[in-house]
């Protein structure tokens, strides 16, 4: 993620999973700042360290909002793993599951919704997150949307408000895998058994995928390119190999969705609109690639 006032201070933001010392095989979550000068990146620093140590995979993604803070996503591990588990989710003292709010020197916020209560680390913006991978601000309303991934089925698109728990592992459409057949470390039930989809004080997802496509990265499309499309929501899709696009109705809820680009048999690992009004896209694969959409002649 690029500085809102790269322009001035070209300050660049890489979230990544860090080793520990004398424990390479455990990581955590750290976001890094530095200074681009020409073609070089200079002046690393270490501005927010996570204290959720695992040993599985997790995702950690990053982005300014309108607000000019800067919100890091963090994963909860699955099933697999020896050191650390699902319940991170809901754990107030814990960074994995949540998602967090940071000023942009890595201190907290003054007015983050859980400043000051105990037992919650002061970082979190909203909690109960299994493996958000893409995060975008809604351009009309300025509301932070973000997709996760499910267990097998109940991928998510969810919109992130202060304070709220969205119910990793407590609630979700997906099931626990096959290969966790007792669910005794996935926190779901055994993969026969379909799980809650809704508790008190718990939000459910603005939509879902069930089957599931390991939805990533997302994009509100606001240009002049592609004028049917304007106000969509784009999302890729991993296993689904697709770029999905999500059209809203007049109320602004999902009216209906359309699988782009299957032809192509890709992974697609993120989304974005480019100043020129075109959707580029990333490919998740072993010869991967940058495409860009263009209108057809």
């Amino acid at each position: 993620a690029v500085h809102p006032r790269f322009a001035e201070n070209q300050l660049v933001y890489v979230a990544f999973w860090k080793a520990k010392p004398g424990a390479e095989h455990l990581r955590t979550a750290v976001v890094y700042r530095r200074r681009l000068e020409g073609h070089r990146l200079t002046d690393a620093e270490e501005i927010f360290e996570s204290v959720s140590w695992t040993d599985g995979p997790s995702a950690a993604r990053i982005i300014f909002g309108p607000d000019s803070m800067l919100y890091l996503a963090i994963g909860a591990p699955g099933f697999q793993e020896s050191v650390g588990a699902t319940s991170w989710a809901q754990d107030p003292d814990q960074h994995g599951g949540k998602i967090l709010r940071l000023n942009d020197d890595g201190t907290v916020p003054p007015d983050n919704p859980f400043v000051g209560q105990a037992d919650y680390q002061p970082e979190i913006f909203a909690l109960g997150i299994r493996n958000a991978i893409g995060m975008a601000f809604h351009p009309q309303f300025g509301h932070l949307w973000e997709t996760e991934n499910g267990p097998q089925g109940g991928d998510e698109i969810n919109i992130i408000q202060p304070g709220l728990n969205y119910g990793w592992p407590v609630v979700t459409y997906g099931r626990a895998y096959s290969t966790d057949p007792e669910g005794a470390r996935s926190g779901l039930p055994p993969p026969t058994i379909q799980p809650s989809t809704a508790a008190p004080g718990m939000e459910e997802p603005f939509t879902y995928y069930t089957p599931s496509i390991a939805i990533s990265g997302m994009a509100f499309y606001t240009g002049d390119k592609f004028p049917g499309w304007t106000g969509d929501l784009f999302v890729g899709g991993l296993a689904g190999r697709q770029l999905s696009r999500v059209v809203f109705n007049a109320q602004g809820l999902e009216r209906r969705r359309e699988p782009l680009l299957t032809e192509l048999r890709q992974r697609i690992r993120d989304v974005k609109q480019g100043p020129d009004g075109f959707l580029y896209l990333t490919t998740d694969m072993q010869d991967g690639a940058v495409l860009r959409l263009e209108p057809a002649p």
